[in-house]
């Protein structure tokens, strides 16, 4: 056996046995790692509530041919705040089923790094977070940023088509990820109209670092959020191949 440490998210848990459970987290070094945390349910485990979904911790494990095991954990940030606020919850698990959804175990450490500041930066802004619109403010920053650093950024700066920066409302394509102008626009194909001031917000927050406020911060408003939120996680979507389900909870939640 092989000990080895690093900081590492819990993304996803799940049980493997009566004691045992499976938790998925994303490593510093190593991207997306799964342990087996051993004993975990029972009343006196040493490593308890710091297994829990959303907590960021200093790990040791044993390195096994499967499946490792976590042999000790001391938290760095146990997130709290997430947990005593609906929304503030919601955004942070759509943030860890994104990650879950993306990411692999790779040894690409400059990446695994880049992500790891990217989650963790971002569940500290939600859970420091005053209302729902900041909440989404900062998944949206971590849709922009994180979908980046895998390559699949957003082109907002220039039409596809003509590379022309356009000075008026222009059009997403969510296939390609990217505006084109009215003029390049084509008929039959998906569109989403997005207008002059929206792409100046976003195009301020894809380049602003996650620790720095933009310029737009303090305009946040339900409306805005939500509709750059669910234009971003529909373009994750169709890039992954895969629905969310983090929101569908909560809209059946509001709508029961």
């Amino acid at each position: 056996m092989e000990n080895y440490t690093t900081d590492a998210i819990n993304i996803k848990t799940y049980p493997i046995s009566e004691n045992d459970n499976i938790v998925v987290m994303f490593s510093k070094e190593n991207g997306l790692i799964r342990g087996v945390a051993k004993g975990v349910k029972r009343p006196k485990s040493k490593l308890g509530a710091r297994m829990q979904v959303l907590v960021a911790n200093t790990l040791l494990l044993d390195k096994r041919r499967n499946l490792d095991i976590i042999k000790e954990a001391s938290a760095l940030n146990p997130f709290n705040k997430l947990r005593y606020d609906f929304d503030k919850l919601t955004c942070a698990l759509y943030v860890a089923e994104t990650v879950n959804s993306f990411c692999t175990e790779t040894v690409d450490k400059e990446q695994n790094e880049a992500i790891y500041r990217i989650i963790y930066l971002t569940l500290n802004n939600i859970q420091n977070s005053k209302n729902k619109s900041f909440a989404l403010l900062n998944v949206i920053k971590f849709q922009l940023h994180f979908m980046r650093e895998l390559g699949f950024g957003i082109e907002l700066e220039k039409c596809l088509k003509c590379s022309k920066k356009p000075e008026y409302s222009v059009f997403f394509h969510y296939e390609t990820g990217g505006i084109v102008c009215p003029s390049c626009a084509q008929a039959g194909l998906r569109y989403i109209k997005i207008h002059q001031k929206i792409r100046s917000f976003l195009l301020a927050l894809n380049n602003t670092p996650l620790d720095k406020k933009t310029e737009f911060d303090d305009l946040i408003n339900e409306k805005l959020a939500d509709g750059c939120f669910n234009l971003l996680k529909r373009y994750i979507e169709i890039i992954g191949s895969k629905k969310s389900k983090t929101f569908k909870v909560m809209e059946e939640t509001k709508a029961g």
